[in-house]
């Protein structure tokens, strides 16, 4: 994946999303043209959809022909392989993933790695075997959900395969700005104690992550950053502010 030096790529998780219409999309706008009016405000995004259903060739072709120069599409592996399978026996499976997805071509960005969050460190044997099984020519981003896993034993071993460790604001793990690949990689869930979805503003939300985004940046081996903004509140009110600017 060749990207320009200290590009950033700002996205949702999805696009098609029903409260999204009259908003960010016409009410009289079909469906299969929500993803170009998408690439109007963003550059990227998170496509969840693959975590719960293998993608088809034809769809992951179409996604492709509609994505403007530029535009990077960021995969969630399928729960089969993280969350069935806990990352066991999944070579097959990891292999006609990536046959599939690689359609996007050029604009295949990392892919995303969920783990479980009852996956905890003492099963690190099974995440360093799947490690081992990712193809170096696709980029990898892992987010762990326990807290076992925040300790530099975890950094050392993503550094070693290359894979970005995930950067996240969520309940389940602490924020830790740590860059293990030749990119950053953000997840934006929110926590408990946010705003309401009328009175949040997502700039006022987002912007105690300026000087985190900025120390991302200074770190060396950082060329570019992915910012995925997941939580459906924050989604909302931030399609919102760009519907209504």
């Amino acid at each position: 994946m060749s990207r320009e030096p200290q590009t950033l790529y700002l996205g949702t998780s999805g696009w098609a999303h029903r409260d999204w219409v009259g908003v960010l999309y016409p009410h009289d706008m079909p469906p299969t043209e929500y993803l170009t009016a998408y690439a109007q405000q963003f550059n990227s995004v998170e496509i969840e959809h693959t975590f719960f259903d293998m993608p088809t060739r034809q769809t992951v072709q179409s996604w492709q022909r509609r994505a403007p120069q530029g535009f990077v599409f960021s995969l969630c592996l399928p729960r089969r392989i993280t969350h069935t399978q806990r990352l066991k026996d999944v070579q097959s499976l990891l292999e006609d993933f990536i046959e599939t997805v690689g359609e996007l071509g050029d604009t295949l960005g990392p892919i995303l790695v969920q783990l479980p969050e009852d996956f905890r460190s003492v099963e690190q044997e099974s995440l360093e075997a799947f490690l081992g099984l990712l193809p170096r020519h696709v980029a990898f981003a892992l987010e762990f959900r326990h807290g076992s896993w925040v300790k530099d034993t975890t950094f050392a071993l993503l550094e070693q395969h290359q894979v970005a460790w995930v950067v996240v604001d969520a309940p389940f793990l602490p924020c830790v700005p740590r860059v293990t690949a030749p990119f950053a990689y953000v997840r934006w869930h929110a926590r408990p104690g946010y705003q309401t979805r009328r009175q949040m503003d997502p700039v006022a939300a987002l912007r105690p992550w300026v000087p985190i985004l900025h120390q991302l940046e200074r770190q060396p081996s950082a060329s570019m950053a992915m910012c995925t903004i997941s939580s459906p509140a924050m989604r909302r009110v931030t399609v919102r502010r760009y519907g209504n600017s």
